[in-house]
Order: structure tokens, then sequence, then C-alpha cells
């Protein structure tokens, strides 16, 4: 789950991580204060009365993400929750039913769009993508200036000037197979698929110009005194939250169920080009890149083998009532937990819940995720090539919740990474300083399903990817020869103790701790007794667990090699977002070492921002913070 913005993007999973080491410190009296009801449509509410402040933490976790997902059908769960606000048929819109043929021509056209490209096969719309562009370069200022932003009309320009061309340009004409085949016409279709999207632009553009009141429900929050108002797609999930005055408890009822009984997925062509846009700039994202070569290579059953954000070919293939099918499915009451933490009294929130959610009709249960990972039989690498600085990553299969070997892997992956103390930090990055950053020690990609642990580390010139590698495993070979001493065993306990208060200390911690128990484990109780788990954890089990799991075999190894950038014309040295990439992963590892409190401000000031600039601004801004607190380490230059 990610909150993108160009040049950084912000894991809120990386966030909420800790929550799975934070549960036990004073839970004997969280657990008392958590008040549990369910609705008789199947929908759970969990309930914590805090007094300290007029504010109350509300949310909703939905038991989807895109590990429900399948082939073909892949990046919708990411899909929908961007649909998820663009209102209902009471939110959003002047006059719903007047919408309602503007949707219906609409998703016509979209249709049409997804056959013809079909039709047209991928290689030749590629190769009249190539022309429509040509065509675009030779529009003269005037016609450009009559286009404005208008793509209605500019792909009305285009097939104007195409059909009136004698030839086309370069060797289009002799390409075998190309424009026409038979009787069929390719080009003639391609003509086609642009006035369609013309055609759904333009209405679309009536359709909002007239009815739709745009961000009516982001706006009505912000109004009402939200704050870290906000949602997320995960692997095994996908959430609704916001923080709100305890006395707008009825407005959040209000809005939130009936998004979950009648949404309207208006202008969902154009949104869903939004989304596909999201997943070209992942395409170009480095850490993106290695990310989901890696995961293809390591998973070969589980469904964390996908991106969260899905196949670009899967997702240009949704259509609305795919969606809104996918919706019904999933986002029914019977397939979600709520959870308020503030200063609420729990008469009232039944009173609510019942009021608003209750209507709400229960659907059947979707079907459980069942696939499992084989067990692998030999290393398996893969190697992915970029402009971007090397980096790596090596993953290991290992058991999940309740398996009582799992909890041994949040104990190693402390000892390894997190803190200046860890093994990775110490000895890879400080002693040898082989790498650009800490190299980081962490499980995933999700927590459901069968997952792994991984390592990731960038080399620092001139040091090689090899160089790294071999010193990672120097130091995993020692996990399983040296027990761990029992000074560090306790230093791991002692920060998860710090952990939990902070956690357990602020409505937001609270809420995710009982959700993530809800969704991981299957029950808020369980987190209860997690910690317990934790602090049973023997240097002689760290011994065992990473004799058995952390071999050659069972091993993926990715790694991203340097390749030289291609300049355009008058382009020279580093960019802005060049450098935000290079610093990703250890502006990452420094958000998450900051207080909670200070943390999340973090999160809430760049939900603010609008603008590229005003991003690329606050990056740099904390970048600096990092390199202050001792996170980024300047190159040497030859000669210091």
């Amino acid at each position: 789950m990610s909150l993108k913005r160009r040049g950084l993007t912000i894991h809120v999973a990386a966030a909420l991580a800790v929550v799975l080491l934070a549960a036990a410190a004073l839970a004997g009296t969280l657990e008392d204060k958590v008040n549990e009801f369910e609705l008789d449509n199947g929908m759970k509410f969990l309930v914590v009365e805090r007094k300290e402040a007029p504010v109350a933490f509300m949310c909703i976790v939905f038991d989807v993400g895109s590990a429900n997902e399948w082939p073909n059908v892949t990046g919708i769960s990411h899909l929908l929750e961007h649909m998820m606000f663009k209102g209902t048929e009471m939110m959003g819109t002047t006059n719903y039913k007047k919408e309602i043929p503007y949707i219906e021509k609409t998703d016509e056209l979209g249709g049409k769009t997804i056959d013809l490209r079909k039709a047209i096969g991928e290689w030749r719309f590629e190769k009249f993508e190539e022309l429509r562009k040509e065509v675009l370069a030779t529009f003269t200022d005037e016609e450009n200036e009559e286009i404005g932003t208008d793509k209605y009309l500019q792909n009305k320009f285009v097939v104007e000037k195409v059909r009136a061309m004698e030839s086309l340009p370069g060797d289009l004409e002799s390409e075998k197979y190309l424009i026409a085949e038979g009787e069929r016409d390719y080009l003639a279709l391609y003509l086609e698929y642009l006035e369609a999207w013309g055609e759904i632009v333009r209405l679309t553009d009536e359709q909002r110009e007239k009815y739709v009141v745009n961000n009516e429900l982001w706006e009505t929050y912000m109004n009402n005194g939200s704050r870290m108002l906000n949602a997320g797609t995960s692997n095994d999930f996908t959430v609704y939250f916001a923080y709100l005055p305890s006395n707008r408890l009825e407005l959040w009822m209000t809005m939130e169920s009936d998004r979950m009984d009648t949404p309207v997925f208006r202008e969902f062509w154009i949104e869903r080009d939004v989304v596909m846009e999201e997943r070209r700039l992942s395409d170009n994202d480095p850490d993106d890149v290695l990310d989901e070569a890696f995961n293809s290579v390591a998973f070969t059953a589980c469904p964390y083998k996908w991106p969260v954000l899905g196949w670009m070919s899967d997702v240009r293939t949704i259509d609305r009532k795919e969606l809104a099918d996918y919706h019904e499915k999933y986002y029914a009451p019977n397939n979600a937990t709520a959870c308020i933490v503030g200063n609420v009294d729990i008469e009232q929130v039944k009173k609510m819940a019942k009021k608003y959610f209750g209507p709400v009709k229960a659907q059947d249960p979707p079907n459980p995720v069942e696939t499992r990972e084989p067990k692998q039989r030999g290393e398996r690498r893969v190697t992915v090539e970029h402009d971007a600085n090397p980096a790596l990553k090596i993953g290991w299969h290992k058991p999940i919740n309740p398996d009582p070997e799992a909890v041994v892997f949040d104990v190693i992956t402390s000892v390894l990474s997190g803190g200046r103390t860890t093994r990775l930090y110490k000895s890879i990055y400080e002693e040898q300083q082989l790498t650009a950053s800490p190299p980081t020690a962490r499980t995933g990609p999700g927590e459901r399903y069968d997952n792994l642990m991984i390592i990731s580390a960038e080399p620092r010139h001139p040091h090689t990817l090899e160089e790294v590698e071999e010193a990672i495993y120097v130091e995993l070979e020692k996990l399983k020869t040296e027990p761990v001493e029992e000074r560090e065993l306790q230093r791991i306990k002692n920060q998860i103790d710090a952990i939990q208060v902070r956690q357990l200390g602020s409505n937001l911690g609270i809420a995710f701790t009982l959700l993530m128990g809800e969704i991981y484990m299957g029950d808020y109780k369980a987190m209860f007794r997690y910690i317990d788990m934790i602090k049973e954890v023997t240097a002689e089990d760290v011994m065992r667990v990473s004799e058995k799991y952390l071999t050659k075999q069972n091993r993926t190894v990715g790694w991203r090699v340097q390749v030289e950038k291609e300049k355009e014309e008058g382009e020279e040295g580093e960019s802005e977002e060049d450098e935000m990439m290079k610093y990703r992963a250890v502006l990452m590892q420094y958000i998450q070492s900051l207080p909670e409190e200070e943390r999340m401000q973090v999160f809430q000031k760049f939900q603010t921002m609008r603008s590229e600039q005003e991003q690329m601004e606050f990056a740099k801004e904390l970048i600096q913070r990092a390199r202050d607190a001792g996170f980024i380490k300047e190159e040497k230059t030859e000669g210091e």
C-alpha cells in the first residue's frame, strides 16, 4: 500500500508493518477496553473509548488486496480504491439520474475501445501510436492554441490529418500486414479507436460541467475538520481512514455507509487512464522495476508474484461493470471491519452503526485464497538493467503465522537491521562501507500468505553487487553458527517494548494494531499474544531457524545493474528527480526511524501538497534531515 508522489513513494504499509511488533505493552488494559460487536449483515466493529481529546480515528478495512486477484484481472483492487472517491448517488452530483445516460454511453464507447485495441493487435497499435505522435508534432501554433487541453479536439484533428494523407510517413506503407490484411483495415480501426476515445472525453467533460460536484467527498471531510484522510491498497487489504472531531461520527457513518452501498463510478474511463499513468510511472521507477522482477521470480504460485498496481495489459481491459461486480463481491459488510478509537461513546456508535451500515446487504463470502507456494528446490536469480544505481535484493521463503517459527523471523530481521547497533548497519554499512545506505531486512511482500524474508542493499561506489552479496552471506552464516548474545536479544525486546508504548499511545496506533490482528491473524486478540511469543525466542531458535531457511537452495537473488542512460539533446547532469530516486530507500528508513507523531506529520504534509514542486522541495528538506541524522554518507571522490 503506498501513497505515490513523483520522485518519492511513501509506503503506508511499511509504516504499519511495525504494528506487527506492537501489541502487548498495556495489552491487558487495552484488551479490556476493546468493545467488539457485529451487525446482522456481518460487519464487525472494534471500538475503543479514549477521552483524552475530542477527536477520533475512524477507518474501515476491507478483506481484499491484490492477493485476491487472479490472472487477467490484476490491479483492480487498486483501481477500485481510486474510484471510491468519485462519489455516490447522493454525493458528488447535482442530479445522479441525469448522469446515467452519460455513464451508459461512455461505457459503450469504452467497451468499444477495448475490443478495437484487441482487434488491432498490440504490435500494430504501438506503431500507430508513433504515427499519432508524429502527426501531433506537425500541428501549427494556431491549431495547438485552438485545441488547448481538449483531447476530443486533438483526436479529431489527428484523425482528419491521417485520413487526408496521400501516403503514410516512413516505411509504414511497406510493412507487411501492418495497415491491412485481407479485407480488414487496421489503420481505419485505429482511427475509429481515437474517435471513440475522443467522444468519451467529450461526454465526460459535458457530464462534469452539467452534473458532477468535483471532490465533494474529500471537501466535505476537510471542511469538517478531517486530517489524515486517505486510503491505500496493499497485497493483503484495502483501508480507508480519517481523523475527525469526535462530534463528526455521524458524518463519517453517513458517508462511509453510502459509498459502501451506492458508489457511482463516474468518470471511470478517464480515471482508469490516471491509474494507467501511475502504472507507466512505476515502469520507470528503478525500485519498482527491481521489485516486480524479483517477486515474479521468487514466487511461482503465490499471488504475491504480481504487483499491487497490476500489469498494464490487465488494467487497460477492466471495464466499469467488472469493477462494479468486484466492488459488490469484496466491499460487502460481511467482508469489512470498522475500527473507531477516540472520544466516542460505545452505545452511540452501536446505534449509529445499526442505523447507517445495518441496511447494507451482505453478499456471499468471496472464495478464500488457497494457493500455496511449493517448496523451492534451487537458487533463482534475476537481473534487470536500469540507468539507476545498482541495487540488490535477496529473499528466502519462510513460514507465516500461526507457524511458531514465523515469529523467529521478526527477531532475525531485528538482529540484522533497524538501528545503528544492528549487524548489517555496523558491519556492512559502517565498518566496511560497502553500501550507500544501511541494508534493510524485512518480511514481505505481504504478511498473510506464503512470503519471504528480504534483504535489500545498494552498493557504494566503487564496491560491487558481488561484494555486497557475499558480505551479507557472511553475516547470515554467523547467525547459524554463533548464538546471538543475550544482551542483543534483550536490546530487541526492549526496543519492541518502546515501540509498543509509542504505538498504543495513539488512536491511530491502537486502531491499526487491532485491524492488523483481524487481517493477519484472524482475531485482534492474537496481537496481544504475539509479543509474548517474540519474547520467548531464544538464541538457539535463531540459529535453528536460520540454518533451516536461510539456504542457497531456498533463496532468490535480484540484481539491478546500471547501464548508461541515453541523454536527450541538451540534457546534462543529474536531475532533481534522479536525486530523489537515488535516496529513496534511505529516506524511507529515516522516516520510519522518526517517532510516530513526527512520522505521521510527514505523511500528512505530503497528503496536503498539490504541486510536484512543493513535493520535491519537501523531499529535498527530508534528504537534508536524513543526512544530518547520519543516514546518508556521501561518496568520497578519488584522492580524498
